[in-house]
């Protein structure tokens, strides 16, 4: 006879293993949120306990900002190629490491290196996708949306504790992330071993006029409001860093070297990786780059700046581990919302809400209860947004491929906010007063953002609808 238990029993096993590597994944992710969320309470202390400038934290800040966006490729790409468990247990290791070097020993030269070790946990979502793929197709958007909730209350949660242990000697904060380096790195071993690395080698050239060219814009991005845009500096940066862009993009099309290939960027053809792209793009330019203004905003005296709450940096981590809530929960709430409603029609609300965010806190940042309530959308449209793309990102690509898709959404992502950023920091240089943002100043940034976000709600809105048959039309 045939024991007709035993379909539903491994299926409850699959379910409970399904469930735990989700929970593995989170709390891999975790040590992302926090490694994220910690330095920015800390970095800007540590200038009377290293007997360093603002300048030289900037730079900090800076370096860290092209490593993201220099490694996000390159891991990615590693990933389809060796593996995305091995990849995944070394940028792992990496991070652990330079958590554990900048607790042990703080110093400017340990810090400096940290924070280029710490930049690995860009890839610990493209290569958790890989396995979460291979191993588990329709769990996918599950758990990139619980992986997002993760990173998105951590990175609140980072800042708090990290603000709260370091009150007093600011390199303490730096013990904040230990624990969470070494629960992250004990799950990276508990993860299977999903898919057939392709032992694809990368192609040098390619790889290398990338990684310039990147260095190259994000440095004339990132320094353009100090050295000045006319800069000769500057310019001969941005310059030199979009021609070996597009020398890379010209390199990866032709695919040259034997078959070699650094990423495949034809996949851009693609109308769904095509749409998701652009709009991760703007969704970053639109979100990410506004969190140093938060902090100025919150932190401004009303009676002398013209506007702000006089909040302290404790009031102000606190204010952003709430407003985490409402990522988390939005981030959770994406799946079944693609599973409902449609993609499109969920990333062009992401769209809106963020826009409406902005236009709230413009019209009525007087007061601080109308202002949490524009930050709160900011919020809920951030959690939503970062699940929504990062999921749809491989859809429709060959399974040896998704790390290096997922990787090229994180790459449109850290441009999007290199370019955020700079955009925030050029309006803030020409309508500064005495040093300081004017309240026209804030208006047009809430306003640029606001623009930004319609622009990724448009790109959104070109994503393939599906029709009733589930076909992408």
């Amino acid at each position: 006879m045939v024991n007709k238990t035993a379909p539903p029993a491994t299926a409850a096993i699959a379910r409970r293993t399904i469930l735990g590597m989700i929970v593995a994944m989170a709390l891999i992710e975790s040590l992302s949120g926090v490694t994220q969320g910690y330095l920015n309470p800390i970095l800007p202390a540590l200038g009377p306990v290293f007997s360093i400038d603002d300048p030289t934290i900037n730079g900090i800040f800076l370096i860290s900002n092209v490593s993201f966006a220099v490694l996000t490729p390159i891991i990615s790409r590693l990933g389809d190629s060796y593996g995305y468990r091995l990849v995944l247990r070394w940028s792992t290791g990496v991070v652990t490491l330079g958590v554990l070097m900048m607790a042990l020993w703080p110093s400017l030269w340990t810090v400096t290196v940290g924070v280029v070790m710490l930049t690995c946990v860009v890839g610990f979502i493209p290569l958790m996708m890989g396995i979460l793929r291979v191993t588990s197709p329709g769990h996918t958007r599950t758990g990139v949306s619980v992986m997002i909730g993760m990173l998105m209350i951590m990175v609140g949660a980072g800042g708090l504790l990290a603000g709260i242990v370091g009150v007093t000697d600011p390199t303490l904060g730096f013990w904040v992330a230990v624990p969470f380096a070494v629960v992250a790195l004990v799950c990276s071993f508990l993860l299977p071993d999903a898919g057939t690395p392709t032992r694809e080698g990368l192609a040098f050239t390619p790889l290398l006029a990338c990684s310039l060219g990147l260095i190259g814009f994000v440095v004339a991005l990132s320094m353009g409001p100090d050295w000045g845009w006319w800069d000769i500096r500057t310019i001969g940066s941005g310059l030199l860093g979009l021609a070996l862009l597009a020398a890379w993009a010209v390199l990866d099309i032709r695919n040259p070297g034997g078959g070699k290939r650094f990423m495949d960027l034809r996949m851009l053809a693609n109308p769904r990786i095509r749409a998701v792209s652009l709009a991760t793009f703007f969704f970053g330019f639109a979100s990410i780059s506004y969190f140093g203004t938060n902090g100025i905003f919150l932190h401004a005296n009303p009676d002398k700046a013209g506007y702000g709450f006089a909040l302290g940096p404790l009031m102000i981590a606190i204010v952003l581990a709430v407003a985490s809530v409402f990522s988390l929960v939005s981030s959770l709430s994406t799946a079944p919302l693609l599973r409902i409603f449609g993609e499109r029609a969920t990333l062009v609300f992401a769209g809106l809400l963020l826009a409406g965010g902005f236009v709230v806190m413009a019209v009525a940042h007087g007061s601080f209860v109308a202002y949490c309530v524009g930050f709160a959308m900011f919020n809920l449209s951030l959690g939503m947004y970062q699940a929504g793309t990062r999921a749809l990102s491989v859809e429709g690509v060959p399974l040896e491929e998704t790390s290096t898709a997922a990787g090229l959404n994180e790459l449109a992502l850290s441009v999007g906010i290199a370019v955020g950023a700079a955009v925030v920091k050029m309006i803030s240089s020409t309508f500064a007063v005495s040093g300081h943002i004017s309240e026209g100043g804030l208006i047009a940034i809430w306003g640029a953002l606001a623009v930004a976000a319609l622009v990724a709600a448009a790109a959104s809105a070109s994503y393939p609808k599906r029709k009733a048959s589930g076909v992408l039309a």
